[in-house]
C-alpha cells in the first residue's frame, strides 16, 4: 500500500486558503457586529421639522427602553424606544404638553417615529404627529421629522 504525503507547498497553499476563508468570515461578522452596535442610547440635540418650520429639541434614550423629549418650551415628556433592525429603531411619546405664549397649558401632542441611524452620532426619523386640545379634541395629524446629533 502506498501512502500519500503532501508536499509542503501544497499544505501551505491549503492552509493559506483556509486562513483566507476564515478571515473573510470574521470580517463579515465584524461588519455585522458594527452595524448592530449603532444605538441611540445617549443624549441628542437637533431639530424637529413641523409644518410651521424647524424647532430645537433634545432627546435622551436610556438602555432600558425609556426615552425623554425636551421641547423648545423646556417641557420634558417620557416615552419609549426599541430596536427595529440593524441601525434602525422606533420611538414614541404620548402627551407632550404644549403651552401658549402666557405659559398656560392648552394642548398636547402624540407622536411616533421610525428612525435610521447613519453612524454612531447622527440619525433622522419621521412619522405621524397628532395634535390634541387639552380637552382631548383631535385637531389632526401631520408628518414630522427629527434630525439629531449625539451630544
Amino acid at each position: 500500500m502506498q501512502t500519500f504525503t503532501p508536499k509542503r507547498s501544497t499544505f501551505l497553499a491549503r492552509a493559506g486558503a483556509v486562513t483566507a476563508v476564515v478571515l473573510l468570515a470574521l470580517s463579515g461578522l465584524t461588519a455585522t457586529a458594527n452595524a448592530t452596535t449603532c444605538t441611540p442610547v445617549g443624549t441628542w440635540t437637533g431639530y424637529v421639522t413641523r409644518t410651521d418650520g424647524d424647532h430645537p429639541t433634545k432627546l435622551v434614550f436610556k438602555a432600558n427602553g425609556s426615552a425623554f423629549v425636551t421641547n423648545e418650551q423646556n417641557t420634558t415628556t417620557k416615552g419609549s424606544w426599541w430596536v427595529t433592525g440593524a441601525g434602525t429603531f422606533h420611538y414614541k411619546f404620548r402627551g407632550e404638553k404644549v403651552y401658549d405664549e402666557n405659559g398656560v397649558y392648552f394642548a398636547y401632542v402624540d407622536f411616533d417615529q421610525d428612525a435610521v441611524q447613519s453612524g454612531p452620532n447622527s440619525f433622522t426619523s419621521s412619522g405621524p404627529s397628532t395634535f390634541y386640545l387639552a380637552d382631548g379634541t383631535n385637531l389632526g395629524t401631520s408628518n414630522i421629522t427629527f434630525t439629531m446629533t449625539r451630544v
